[in-house]
């Protein structure tokens, strides 16, 4: 999804009440069925207020010497799917896998 597809996503619940209330109520529900998957582990909150702004809240720095989990072991050894470093990344746009 591009930048104009975002904001296409965005601009009922800019302009009708009925789609603003889901946005609020859901906002990854709707913003996955205009095709922007998050991984699971990544939240997303709406809030209504006096401009329109995207903020973006980084999890903490991961240290790339520190020592796997079990579970990114697990993952890393038995050719899992977990979602520890890695992403795929088009067009702008990233999601973990």
């Amino acid at each position: 999804m591009d930048a104009q597809s975002f904001l296409a996503a965005l601009t009922p619940a800019v302009t009708d009440a009925d789609a603003r209330e889901r946005f609020l109520a859901d906002p990854k529900a709707v913003l996955a069925a205009a095709g922007l998957d998050f991984p699971e582990w990544f939240t997303v909150t709406a809030r209504e207020g006096d401009a329109a702004e995207l903020t973006i809240t980084l999890p903490a720095l991961l240290d790339p010497d520190a020592d796997l989990s079990d579970r990114e072991l697990e993952g890393v050894a038995g050719g899992g799917t977990g979602t520890f470093s890695t992403h795929q990344c088009q067009g702008g746009w990233c999601s973990g896998q």
